[in-house]
């Protein structure tokens, strides 16, 4: 293998042992991986952010912001109050 072969295993393993622990959040687990590739140069500087850019990132960011709102705001818990008793029948 190459160096920078053994860079990328490197890091994804790293990156997959912090997801397992489960100490810091994902993103910021994410971000970082993404950071050290660019520090050794896997990944070209000015290509680093360059697939933040796809819509599918915003159609998904877009999804975990509105799913946030609605659990936050308690509509799920009054629908399901509200039908739970006509499931049982």
């Amino acid at each position: 293998m190459t160096t920078p072969q053994i860079l990328a295993f490197g890091i994804i393993f790293l990156m997959m042992v912090a997801f397992v622990w489960g100490r810091w959040r994902y993103d910021l687990i994410a971000v970082g991986a993404l950071l050290a590739a660019v520090a050794v140069v896997i990944v070209a500087p000015e290509e680093a952010f360059s697939g933040l850019s796809d819509d599918i990132v915003v159609i998904v960011g877009s999804a975990l912001v509105v799913s946030a709102a609605v659990a936050r705001s308690g509509v799920m818990e009054v629908a399901v109050r509200r039908l739970a008793p006509r499931v049982d029948e």
